[in-house]
């Protein structure tokens, strides 16, 4: 719209505009300035091709951003213009995921020796094709949205040409299509035709429109355009040209006759078209898209540990995306590791030695506030020299070079020094530290002798003037300082437990939520962090209560009917299932609160990371509770084990109460009726 426009329609404004002379003048010079370029910018990824110099045909500049000496040239026309001129403009796009690929090959000849050619992969793999219709499409490329693991997983694609209609139909204008798609797919749905002279066009989409190819065909085929006009009616819909639009479907009926077809039926072709012809894919691009999406899944079915360390490698400039690639970590049993000085690289690595298997070290780099500049040379030296025997040895090695008090300081509360000293220490002596490694680095850089040299330095802990005590912090404290600096707690999280159940019908993930679910009924699996009292006009009680989920929270609030049969169960440091209506409103998601079960957790926390414990027992809410005898108890580092050491009898407890302990053993039969087993 212009400002010709706004006087033509709007009434008291041309009347202001008419009447006083400051407004008119301001009015006159805003439409002398009215469609000039105010900025310059270049396009992402645009590369413009020619049979000839282009200072023959446009005029060029130096990008806006870019330095004087930049041998990349930008074009002072926009993307129209350069096409009038028969220039061609290709967008080259430049993928993560392609990256993601690339490091998950080098990670995977790396440590296991295996060399993957990605052209080579099956494009058969019945395993790889399982995983993506069990909707656990996390991080794999086009299919990791709440709504699309939603349809993968109703689709249960069978080869990439599902995978690849999928993501052309999860797009403005062809979604509305996905669920016909779908039920026509397996039969539910007959396939319907809009003419039987388009089957044979719309065949392998079950006879819905899904690629622009389609669109451009039905054009050529049913009204006569060349591809070159179905192209320009394309680009037309694409930006709802109202006018062109109106030519065009008249032409498109006219055409349409010409070849015999009524022109209701033409007209109805049109209006079939019309509504996403400029938002569908073309099928090469979407099948292309697929072939990633599938290599993906690949990589993430049958090599997950290589593949997740490439993930998380790319995430390293979106905090909120490694926490939640750190819990899908946690939901494939991948152990994930604190920093450690002397394990860990700049980034994300595969540790072999920390534990029975092998798990995902979180890099130095990947701390807040700790850049890769100042990491880099503590690596390089650690290399180059051997592990770092103590904070004493790190003072004397570590050097200056971007080592601050703040790095130091982040290192430490993410639990890189632990396996030399206590946090707690480490911060006390902090100051000393920074002092001693600054002043020992300036004496080797002028060519002194070390403050560390002599009998003093081979004492471990013989430092001059820095006294590490045995001060330590609680465990809740150090995963505060895990979660700020690396997004997730890993020495100490309730999450570990959720990630390890198997949520059946329920979600226990945030990304698994999404707009469409609002105001339906659904069962939520989470960690209660928090409850608060509060109270209704009519002074009754009633809770919310923040319910943690993998990647972020929803809020519950528990109304004072339903409180008063399940007060009992709302317990902060419990895992629920929680079952009740969704509200969404904007970012914020809560669940108003009909029932509730509990689970329980019978394993104390890990101080060294990704250990499950879990038991079950259910109670529906209404005061009658169930137990079942099912549960089971897994407890190590790599987060497997036989629980075995938590049913070994306490002999100090027996003494304590007078006496010499025995052990019972005792057989149990379970009946399909808990409520009848717990009476007898």
């Amino acid at each position: 719209r212009t400002i010709e426009d706004a006087l033509r329609v709007n009434a008291e404004f041309k009347e202001t505009y008419d009447s006083e002379p400051e407004i008119k003048k301001l009015v006159d010079t805003a439409q002398g300035l009215e469609g000039i370029v105010h900025h310059v910018s270049t396009h992402a990824a645009g590369v413009l091709i020619a049979d000839e110099p282009l200072t023959h045909t446009v005029p060029l500049q130096r990008p806006s951003r870019a330095d004087e000496d930049s041998p990349v040239m930008m074009t002072q026309y926009s993307m129209d213009p350069v096409a009038k001129l028969g220039l061609l403009k290709m967008d080259f796009l430049g993928l993560t995921n392609l990256t993601i690929l690339d490091r998950a090959v080098n990670f995977l000849e790396k440590n296991q020796g295996i060399k993957i050619v990605l052209d080579d992969l099956p494009l058969d793999d019945q395993e790889t094709f399982d995983l993506l219709s069990s909707g656990n499409t996390t991080d794999l490329f086009q299919l990791e949205s709440a709504g699309m693991r939603r349809y993968i997983k109703e689709l249960k694609p069978s080869n990439i040409g599902d995978i690849s209609a999928m993501i052309a139909l999860y797009r403005p204008g062809p979604m509305e299509n996905i669920e016909d798609f779908i039920d026509s797919k397996f039969g539910r749905k007959a396939v319907e035709y809009p003419d039987p002279s388009l089957k044979e066009l719309l065949d392998e989409t079950y006879g819905i429109i899904v690629y622009q190819d389609q669109v451009l065909l039905i054009l050529q085929q049913f009204a006569g355009y060349t591809l070159g006009e179905a192209d320009i009616v394309r680009k037309a819909m694409g930006k709802k040209i109202a006018s062109l639009m109106a030519e065009e479907r008249e032409k498109f009926v006219t055409g349409a006759a010409a070849k015999g077809f009524e022109k209701s039926l033409a007209t109805s072709v049109f209006d079939l078209i019309e509504p996403f012809a400029g938002y569908a894919f073309n099928k090469a691009h979407s099948v292309s898209y697929a072939l990633i999406s599938y290599w993906t899944g690949y990589f993430k079915c049958h090599y997950p540990l290589e593949y997740m360390a490439a993930v998380l490698n790319s995430r390293l400039d979106h905090p909120e995306k490694i926490v939640t690639s750190i819990n899908e970590c946690f939901r494939l049993g991948i152990p994930v590791l604190l920093p450690d000085i002397n394990r860990s690289g700049e980034f994300f690595t595969i540790d072999h030695d920390s534990g029975p298997t092998a798990g995902i070290r979180v890099g130095l780099a990947a701390v807040k506030t700790v850049g890769e500049a100042a990491v880099r040379p503590l690596v390089e030296e650690r290399e180059a020299n051997g592990p770092y025997e103590s904070i004493d040895d790190f003072c004397h090695r570590a050097g200056s070079r971007g080592l601050n008090r703040r790095t130091l300081e982040s290192l430490t509360k993410a639990g890189a020094f632990d396996t030399l000293a206590n946090r707690g220490a480490v911060l006390d002596s902090l100051d000393q530290i920074v002092a001693f490694a600054q002043l020992e680095a300036k004496s080797r850089n002028s060519g002194q002798s070390s403050l560390f040299d002599g009998s003093a330095g081979e004492d471990a802990g013989g430092l001059p003037g820095i006294e590490l005590g045995d001060a330590d912090v609680p465990p809740e404290e150090k995963a505060t300082w895990e979660r700020e600096l690396i997004g997730v707690s890993l020495s100490y999280n309730p999450m570990w437990q959720l990630a390890g159940l198997n949520a059946g019908d329920a979600f226990n993930s945030i990304d698994q939520l999404d707009d469409d679910m609002q105001g339906k009924s659904l069962s939520l699996l989470g960690h209660v962090s928090s409850i608060t009292d509060r109270f209704t006009k009519e002074q009754k009680k009633f809770f919310v209560v923040t319910l943690d989920l993998l990647g972020g929270t929803v809020e519950v609030v528990v109304w004072p009917n339903v409180l008063e049969r399940t007060q009992a169960l709302w317990t902060e440091g419990k895992i629920l299932r929680v079952i009740g209506k969704l509200r969404v409103r904007g970012d914020q998601l809560s669940l108003a609160c009909d029932q509730v079960q509990e689970h329980m957790t019978n394993q104390a926390p890990s101080s060294n990371g990704n250990s499950h414990g879990i038991g079950e027992r259910n109670g529906n809410g209404n005061g009658n509770g169930q137990q079942a005898g099912n549960g089971n108890s897994n407890g190590s580092s790599n987060g497997h084990s036989n629980g075995a050491n938590a049913a070994q009898p306490n002999p100090d407890l027996a003494a304590a109460n007078g006496g010499s302990h025995r052990t019972l053993s005792l057989a149990v039969r379970e009946s399909d009726n808990a409520i009848d087993d717990a009476h007898r």
